[in-house]
């Protein structure tokens, strides 16, 4: 899956949020984003499954 397809969920609700006026919203959005993010890159094991020990 390419990282583009990912991002845009996210961006798409922080940008939504911020146009409705909803800061917190925008906020929460861009969290969940990078804390996704932050996982993926501390669990990413090249060359394993998703289920391998």
């Amino acid at each position: 899956m390419p990282y583009g397809s990912i991002t845009g969920p996210g961006g798409t609700l922080a940008a939504t949020g911020l146009a409705a006026g909803q800061t917190w919203l925008a906020v929460l959005s861009g969290l969940l984003v990078l804390a996704g993010v932050v996982l993926v890159r501390l669990t990413f094991r090249r060359g394993r499954g998703p289920v391998a020990r």
